[in-house]
């Protein structure tokens, strides 16, 4: 084992503009309805999308949730919105 002390990671400095937001929860993120069917084919494409958010399963019903941050919330309802054919975007 090592004596080296551990340092703390100097990858957010790779962030330079991350604006200071009072709020960075739930209020950014995006509910809808799929058929469970295409849950796989949805999440693939969100994915497809790096950094735009993750998507999750709420129920069996089909009702989901994409965790985006505030500044990617409206790329993803704009992604949801393209998927029309599947996607009922909840108001």
């Amino acid at each position: 084992m090592s004596d080296t002390a551990l340092e703390p990671s100097k990858s957010i400095g790779a962030f330079p503009d991350v604006p200071d937001l009072p709020t960075f929860g739930e209020e950014a993120y995006v509910y809808f309805h799929i058929d469970p069917t295409h849950t796989n084919f949805i999440n693939r494409i969100i994915e497809g999308y790096e950094y735009l958010g993750v998507m999750t399963s709420v129920d069996t019903s089909g009702r989901c949730m994409l965790r985006c941050t505030p500044s990617t919330r409206s790329l993803a309802i704009d992604v949801l919105r393209s998927l029309s054919d599947y996607v009922t975007i909840e108001n």
